[in-house]
C-alpha cells in the first residue's frame, strides 16, 4: 500500500510539473502562433504538413517502440539494453534517411496539386535529418520517464519549445516562408538532444545481441503498430485532402487542428506520466479504474472549457486575432475542439490498458475503429470537402471509447460514466451563456472578450457547485496543506529576523542614562 501511494505521489508531482511548464509554454507558443498565422499563408502550412507526414511516415519504420518497451518493463533496464536498442535504432534510421534522400522526387510527384514540387523535394530531404536527432535523444528521455523524473525533462522541453517558436517567428518575419518552420524543427531537435544528454548522460556504445533485441521488440513492435494505427486517420489530410483539393485545404485543416486541440499538449504530457503510473499498478485493477476516472474527469474539465470558448466566441476570436483569411476553417476549428474531448478519453484509456499489459487488445480496437474512420473520412471529403475529416474523426473516436472500457473490469463502463457525467453540466451552462453574449452587436474585439470571459466564468462557477465530494475532498486537503506549508515557511523566515532585531537593540544595562 505504501509503495502504491509513493507511485501515485510521484505521478501527481510529475503531472504538476508538466502542467505548470505547459501553461507557461502555451502563452509563448500562442503568441508565436498568432505571428506565424498572420505572416504565413495557408499554403505554407499545407506544404509543411505534407512534409511532416512524409518524414513521420518513414520514421515509424525506424522506431520499433524502444522507449515504451523499456519504460513499461517491470525489471530494471541494463546498460546493455540501452546499447542494443540504440544500435538497432541507428541502423534503421540510417537506412531510412538514405531512402528518403533518394526517393524524395518520387514522393513529391505523388502530389499533382502542389505547384511547389521542387521545393517539396528539398523540404523532405532537410527534415529527414531530424530523425537522427530524435533517435539520439530517446535514450536519455526514456530513462527520465521511467523514473518519473519529469522536473528535469520539463526543462529540456521548455528550451525546445522556446527555440522552435523563436526561430520560426524570426525567419517567417524575414520572409523565409515554409523554410522557417523546417529550420525551427531542426534547431529544436539539436538543442533538445544536447540538453537531454547533459541531464541524463549515458555511455554511448554500439552493441548487438539478438536475444536482447528480440526482448525489446516483442513488446515494442505491437506498441509501435498501435501508434501507427492511431496516426492513420490523421494521414487523410496530407494524402487524400492534399491530392483532391490541394495544400491550401491542408493548411486550413492543420491550423484548425492545432488551435482546436490546443490543450492536447497538456493531455499528451499527462498521458506520458500515466503510462509508467498505470504500469506500476498492474496488479491492482480497482485502483487502475479509480485513477483512470480521475484522469478522464480532469481532461474533460480542461477540454470542455476550451470547447465552450471556441463554440461561442470562435468566429470573433479568429477574425480579431488571426485575420479573416482563416475564417473558412472556423467550423473545422470547433469540430476539432469536439474531437479533443473525445480523443482525450480514448487516449488515456488506451494508455491505461497498455500500462497494464493489454497492448494487443488496444491494438485490435484501434485497428477496427481507425479503418472505419479512414473510410468515412474519404467518403465525406469527396462529398462535403475538407470539413469531412474532423466529422469522421469525431464519430470513429466516439465509437472507440465504450469498446476500450470493456477491456477493464466488468461494469467499468457504467462506473466511469457515473463518475464523469457531471462534467457536462458546466459545459452546457457555459455554452448557453456564451451563445447569449455572442448576440451583442458591439465591436468584434469587445464581443469576443465578453463572450470568452462569460463562458469561462459560468463554467468555473458550475464546476465548483457540481464538483462531487469525492473529488472536492482531496483538492481541499491539498489546498490546506499548501496553506499550512506557507505559514510554516513564513514563520521560519520571520524567526531569524526577530532574533536579529533583539540582538541589535541596546540593552537597559548599556543604554546611556
Amino acid at each position: 500500500m505504501h509503495r502504491m501511494q509513493d507511485v501515485n505521489t510521484l505521478a501527481r508531482k510529475g503531472i504538476q510539473v508538466l502542467i505548470v511548464r505547459q501553461v507557461f509554454l502555451q502563452v509563448f507558443t500562442f503568441a508565436g502562433g498568432i505571428v506565424l498565422a498572420r505572416t504565413l499563408d495557408p499554403v505554407d502550412f499545407g506544404l509543411f504538413g505534407i512534409t511532416l507526414f512524409l518524414v513521420n511516415l518513414m520514421a515509424l519504420l525506424g522506431d520499433f517502440g524502444l522507449a515504451p518497451a523499456l519504460i513499461q518493463r517491470k525489471q530494471e533496464i541494463t546498460e546493455r539494453d540501452l546499447y542494443v536498442g540504440f544500435t538497432t535504432q541507428q541502423l534503421l534510421v540510417t537506412a531510412i534517411v538514405g531512402i528518403m534522400w533518394l526517393s524524395a522526387p518520387a514522393m513529391a510527384a505523388l502530389y499533382p496539386t502542389v505547384e511547389q514540387n521542387e521545393a517539396l523535394v528539398w523540404l523532405v530531404r532537410a527534415l529527414a535529418f531530424n530523425l537522427y536527432l530524435t533517435s539520439w535523444r530517446s535514450i536519455s528521455v526514456l530513462q527520465l520517464e521511467r523514473k518519473l523524473s519529469y522536473r528535469r525533462l520539463a526543462a529540456v522541453e521548455v528550451v525546445e519549445s522556446l527555440s522552435y517558436q523563436t526561430v520560426a517567428v524570426v525567419l517567417a518575419l524575414w520572409g523565409y516562408g515554409v523554410w522557417s518552420l523546417i529550420v525551427a524543427v531542426l534547431v529544436r531537435g539539436g538543442l533538445g538532444t544536447l540538453l537531454a544528454y547533459r541531464i541524463a548522460p549515458w555511455r554511448i556504445r554500439f552493441a548487438f545481441d539478438a536475444q536482447v533485441a528480440w526482448g525489446i521488440m516483442r513488446y515494442g513492435l505491437p506498441f509501435q503498430v498501435h501508434r501507427a494505427v492511431g496516426k492513420i486517420q490523421g494521414w487523410v489530410t496530407p494524402t487524400i485532402v492534399a491530392w483532391l483539393i490541394g495544400p491550401e485545404a491542408v493548411g486550413f485543416l492543420m491550423w484548425a487542428s492545432s488551435n482546436g486541440r490546443k490543450p492536447i499538449s497538456i493531455v499528451q504530457n499527462v498521458a506520458r506520466v500515466s503510462l509508467p503510473h498505470f504500469s506500476r499498478l498492474q496488479d491492482r485493477p480497482a485502483e487502475v479504474e479509480r485513477i483512470l476516472g480521475r484522469y478522464i474527469t480532469g481532461f474533460l474539465l480542461l477540454c470542455g472549457a476550451w470547447l465552450a470558448v471556441l463554440a461561442t466566441a470562435g468566429t470573433d476570436l479568429v477574425t480579431w486575432i488571426y485575420t479573416e483569411k482563416w475564417l473558412p476553417a472556423v467550423t473545422a476549428l470547433i469540430l476539432y475542439a469536439v474531437v479533443l474531448n473525445i480523443n482525450a478519453i480514448s487516449w488515456i484509456t488506451k494508455t491505461a490498458l497498455s500500462g497494464i499489459g493489454k497492448v494487443t487488445f488496444t491494438m485490435r480496437v484501434a485497428v477496427g475503429t481507425t479503418l472505419f474512420g479512414v473510410a468515412l473520412s474519404i467518403y465525406l471529403v469527396t462529398q462535403i470537402g475538407f470539413i469531412g475529416v474532423p466529422i469522421a474523426e469525431a464519430i470513429s473516436k466516439a465509437l472507440m471509447i465504450p469498446w476500450l472500457l470493456f477491456g477493464l473490469r466488468r461494469g467499468a463502463l457504467g462506473r466511469i460514466v457515473r463518475t464523469t457525467a457531471w462534467v457536462f453540466i458546466p459545459l452546457l451552462g457555459a455554452m448557453a451563456t456564451g451563445w447569449f453574449l455572442a448576440q451583442w452587436t458591439g465591436a468584434i474585439s469587445l464581443r469576443a472578450v465578453l463572450t470568452t470571459l462569460g463562458a469561462l466564468g459560468v463554467f468555473s462557477g458550475l464546476v465548483w457547485l457540481t464538483w462531487p465530494e469525492a473529488f472536492r475532498r482531496p483538492l481541499m486537503r491539498q489546498w490546506h496543506a499548501l496553506r499550512q506549508r506557507g505559514k510554516r515557511g513564513a514563520a521560519a523566515a520571520a524567526t531569524p529576523a526577530t532574533r536579529s532585531e533583539a540582538e541589535a537593540a541596546p540593552s537597559a544595562e548599556t543604554e546611556p542614562a
